[in-house]
C-alpha cells in the first residue's frame, strides 16, 4: 500500500510543477495581465501560491498516509481542475493576449493530469476503507 501512496504523491508534485511551469512572464504564460486590478490580481496570485503549497503539504501527507491525506488531494485535484477549466473557457483570467496553442496544449494536459490526481486518489481511498 505504501508504494501506492508513494506514487499519489508523485503525481500531486506532477501537478503542482506542471502548475509552476505556467508562471506570467515564464517560458509558456505569454498573456499580459496587466488590466486585472491589484486586489483581483494578487488575490488570484494569492490563491495560486497558497494551492502550490498545500500540494507540497499533501504529497507529505500521503507518503506518511495521513487519514486525511486523499480528501485532502481530492480537494486539490477539484481546484486545479477548476483553474484549468475556467482559464480555458475563457472566464478568468482575461487578457486582451490570445492564449498561445503551446500554452493551451499544456493546460488541456494540465486539466488531464487534474481529473487523473482525483480519480487516482478516490480509487485508493475505496481500496483503503
Amino acid at each position: 500500500m505504501q508504494d501506492i501512496m508513494i506514487m499519489a504523491s508523485l503525481v500531486v508534485f506532477l501537478n503542482v510543477t506542471l502548475l509552476a511551469i505556467l508562471v506570467p512572464g515564464g517560458p509558456i504564460e505569454n498573456r499580459d495581465f496587466s488590466e486585472l486590478k491589484g486586489v483581483v490580481f494578487w488575490g488570484f496570485n494569492l490563491f495560486l501560491i497558497l494551492l502550490g503549497i498545500t500540494s507540497f503539504i499533501a504529497c507529505y501527507l500521503l507518503l506518511i498516509s495521513h487519514p486525511h491525506a486523499i480528501f485532502i488531494t481530492q480537494i486539490i485535484a477539484v481546484l486545479y481542475f477548476i483553474v484549468y477549466i475556467i482559464d480555458l473557457a475563457g472566464i478568468f483570467p482575461k487578457s486582451p493576449t490570445k492564449m498561445s496553442k503551446p500554452l493551451m496544449l499544456f493546460e488541456v494536459i494540465n486539466t488531464s493530469m487534474a481529473v487523473f490526481l482525483f480519480l487516482f486518489v478516490t480509487a485508493i481511498g475505496h481500496v483503503v476503507s
